[in-house]
């Protein structure tokens, strides 16, 4: 149901206000500045192209190689339960471990996991980590195609490579599914812009099937490829070389119908469209709030936890002042990207949010849920190597600029992962203590169930054990355990404080509870045998 937003509550429509009237402001600066031809002077393009290859892959891999031991977390053990219990790759394609989403190829991956690595977390890690790489390279890949720049080019995968909000998908494994997406989005347009091309007829059909393949290898990673079709659209009728419009019209068809049929399978697996709930209202319904939002968090890439912890106050308003400078060096920088692909670049981050607009999506001060910017960030990093490219390196600053930018972002991506190395080891901590737990129960001889109370759902904006609890200790003892976690907020499987409170425990029935300081699980409560003085589990 539609939601208007309370005028008493400025902080629920302020930031799309803001964020809007910055975007009307840097168009309207645009239009009455006019365009100016990049400077043509790229002395950064005498760097070897074959260099540029290594130096973008070890810039995606060298901040993550400290979290190839964070191991499961949350959504991941339901994960990797589900397809260690499936009899086969088909099997595993069609598990409901993702529940109200459809993601053959990702379970698929997952279930080739558990049997080329033996499940282990670390090649999980090593494949994510793996898959960002690739994703910087196409991204430099389509850069130098369609900016022309080697430079410009290279700093468009640098940005895209260390950027801090891209911890999250690269270190999550639950949220890999985005990164194989984005691999075969990029493919996909890699494969298209090169359909524009001159060649033979049936070289030509032969790349577009290729790029529509792609696109379907996309849809069947993750849902939020349903967006490419409109960016193809866009893409063709910008690009210089590109085909005649009744033709871009059929290759957008193609796209089209390739679309349909997934959502109609999609609809016959799930028996509906699945996903979350809609819970549209007035600000990010009338205001494009999630494209400008996820500007305004690219541009301000802060952890205010991280920060507050370790930063005074004036430190914190340094760096404040220090990434509203680069904000306005990139706006004062937009004359120089020529008008199409411009509206190329800007069109892709808006059309790539519009899976996520309609869930009022917001920035965290933790930067949690930042994978959903994986995608439609592409355009901005994209906008950055184009304004680098227009600049050129013979002015004063114009290289410093960019260079100190990619710095600093990879230091504070490194800095950013130290939560998730901390919320790796305290996973760790619970499951071993629930093992222990688990071990003492099987030499009872009454079968009961385990109540969990106090687990740490979320580390500094890392889910911990939101998810997946039940499944960390199965798949830690190797056998079907009996366990419900006892919160207050809904999970599946789970059990609410008052119900619990409110009901007798069972024979054989025990409640625990984590505690944080002796990083023990500690018995608050056991059911009665039958003649016993049931007292002790009325009230857990």
């Amino acid at each position: 149901m539609l939601r208007f937003v309370d005028p008493r509550d400025p902080v629920a429509w302020s930031y799309q206000v803001l964020s809007l009237c910055l975007l009307v402001a840097a168009i309207a600066g645009r239009a009455l500045i006019g365009s100016r031809p990049p400077d043509q002077r790229r002395a950064a393009d005498a760097l070897p192209a074959a260099a540029a290859w290594p130096i973008l892959f070890l810039a995606a891999v060298l901040p993550y190689l400290p979290t190839l031991r964070v191991g499961f977390l949350s959504d991941d053990f339901g994960l990797a339960s589900a397809v260690r219990q499936a009899a086969g790759p088909l099997d595993a394609m069609g598990s409901d471990a993702f529940r109200s989403f459809f993601r053959p190829l990702t379970l698929l991956l997952w279930w080739l996991g558990g049997h080329l690595w033996a499940g282990s977390a670390v090649g999980y890690h090593v494949v994510s980590v793996f898959l960002h790489a690739i994703d910087a390279l196409l991204v430099y890949a389509l850069a130098l195609r369609i900016i022309g720049s080697r430079y410009g080019g290279l700093m468009a995968g640098l940005l895209f490579a260390v950027h801090p909000l891209h911890v999250e998908p690269v270190t999550w494994l639950a949220a890999s599914s985005g990164l194989l997406c984005a691999t075969f989005c990029l493919l996909s347009l890699l494969l298209l812009d090169t359909y524009t091309e001159r060649g033979s007829r049936a070289q030509r059909s032969l790349v577009l099937i290729g790029s529509v393949a792609c696109f379907l290898l996309a849809l069947l990673s993750k849902e939020s490829a349903v967006a490419l079709p409109g960016v193809v659209f866009v893409w063709l009728l910008v690009r210089p070389n590109s085909v005649p419009r009744g033709r871009a019209l059929l290759v957008t068809g193609a796209y089209a119908g390739t679309l349909t049929c997934y959502l109609a399978w999609r609809f016959w697996v799930l028996g509906g469209v699945g996903g979350y709930e809609l819970p549209m209202g007035f600000w990010n319904t009338a205001f494009p709030s999630a494209p400008l939002l996820m500007g305004l968090e690219f541009l301000f890439p802060a952890h205010t936890i991280l920060f507050g912890e370790h930063l005074g106050p004036w430190l914190w308003t340094a760096l404040l002042v220090l990434m509203a400078g680069v904000a306005l060096w990139l706006l004062a920088g937009l004359d120089r990207v020529p008008s199409g692909r411009l509206c190329l670049w800007i069109s892709f981050v808006f059309i790539m949010a519009i899976p996520i607009w309609v869930f009022r999506w917001q920035p965290s001060p933790t930067l949690e849920g930042s994978r959903f910017a994986y995608l439609p960030t592409l355009g901005l990093a994209w906008l950055f190597g184009d304004i680098c490219a227009g600049r050129g390196v013979q002015r004063r600053g114009s290289l410093a600029i960019p260079v100190g930018v990619v710095a600093t972002l990879g230091v504070l991506t490194i800095w950013y992962a130290g939560p998730w190395r901390e919320a790796g080891r305290l996973a760790s901590s619970v499951v071993e203590a629930g093992i222990s737990v688990v071990d003492d129960l099987s030499e009872q001889s009454e079968d009961g169930t385990l109540y969990v109370r106090n687990l740490p759902e979320f580390h500094r904006g890392v889910p911990v054990f939101a998810n997946g609890y039940p499944q960390a200790l199965q798949l830690a003892t190797g056998s079907p355990v009996a366990v419900r976690v006892v919160s207050d907020r809904p999970r599946s499987g789970g059990v609410h404080p008052d119900v619990l409170a409110a009901s007798k425990l069972g024979s054989g029935d025990c409640v625990i509870a984590w505690d944080p300081e002796s990083r023990e699980m500690q018995a608050v409560c056991r059911g009665s045998s039958p003649g016993e003085d049931s007292s002790r589990g009325d009230t857990p």
